[in-house]
């Protein structure tokens, strides 16, 4: 099994810092499209959309346990995770964001999409930092 070194551990939480602060506009923000309906809006139903979103939480958790257990896994978990949300919320936000005033909740909701969207990339290139700092095979 793949083990994280000594080496990367100063990375490592920074890894689980941001993974932990991108939950915290994640959820709010999730709360807010089904509050507003945007998933109706949208044609997605909105149990699947909250079953697609349960799948993604699951797995930042298990990523975050990985990385409890030094399981180099959980740096690869979290590097999707860190891709995923960006990606998922500039294409189905930005647009919206920039073509209506206001946005929502107003500011509030735009901090809420601009934070997943910063966290994200910052997740990503962290765990990626991590995964380059080092590993051994035990």
């Amino acid at each position: 099994m793949a083990v994280i070194n000594g080496n990367s551990s100063k990375w490592i939480q920074r890894v689980v810092f941001l993974s932990l602060l991108l939950i915290f506009f994640i959820i709010p923000h999730t709360l807010e499209d089904f509050a507003t309906g945007q998933p109706a809006k949208a044609g997605i139903p909105a149990p699947l959309l909250a079953l697609v979103i349960s799948i993604i939480f699951s797995l930042q958790a298990l990523g975050l346990f990985w990385l409890g257990q030094k399981r180099r896994r959980g740096l690869f978990v979290q590097v999707g995770i860190g891709l995923f949300w960006p990606i998922a919320s500039g294409i189905a936000q930005l647009p919206t964001i920039l073509s209506e005033t206001p946005y929502r909740s107003g500011v509030i909701s735009i901090v809420y999409v601009g934070g997943m969207i910063v966290v994200g990339i910052l997740l990503c290139i962290s765990s990626i930092i991590s995964l380059s700092v080092g590993s051994k095979t035990s």
